[in-house]
């Protein structure tokens, strides 16, 4: 069987891999302690809406905008809260700053390339007997 090939372009890269960082950040956003949580709650919901937005957007430039700016303001209220956690190491900090900047720049270089992703059929393979797994 041929291999079938995918090719999303930069619009579209760029919306997927925004709407994939905000699941992200969304996630951290649940994993923090309850006051935090709290604290920076209005910043998750806003993410969370503009990601969903971005779906039926007519404006889809300005909607990819809006969805870029609330990554970068829930990240950097994520690394606000890890700064304010008297039990987390320094070094923890510094790597989750690091971890979300480099997503935050994965996010701003799409817009230049596309994205390419290809499935090629897979064999099944030989069945030696009845006890082989499937």
């Amino acid at each position: 069987m041929p291999s079938a090939k995918f090719v999303i372009g930069g619009a579209a890269a760029t919306a997927a891999l925004g709407v994939r960082v905000a699941r992200s950040l969304y996630d951290r956003w649940h994993m923090l302690p309850e006051p935090e949580r709290r604290r920076i709650e209005s910043l998750a919901e806003d993410l969370k809406h503009k990601a969903l937005e971005l779906r039926g957007a007519a404006d889809a430039e300005r909607a990819k905008d809006g969805l870029r700016a609330a990554n970068a303001s829930l990240a950097a209220a994520l690394v606000e809260s890890a700064e304010r956690d008297p039990d987390r190491a320094e070094s923890e900090v510094r790597e989750l700053r690091e971890e979300l900047r480099r997503e935050l720049e994965r996010l701003e270089g799409t817009a230049e390339m596309d994205i390419k992703a290809w499935r090629t059929a897979r064999k099944p393979a030989p069945r030696h007997g009845p006890s082989a797994f499937p």
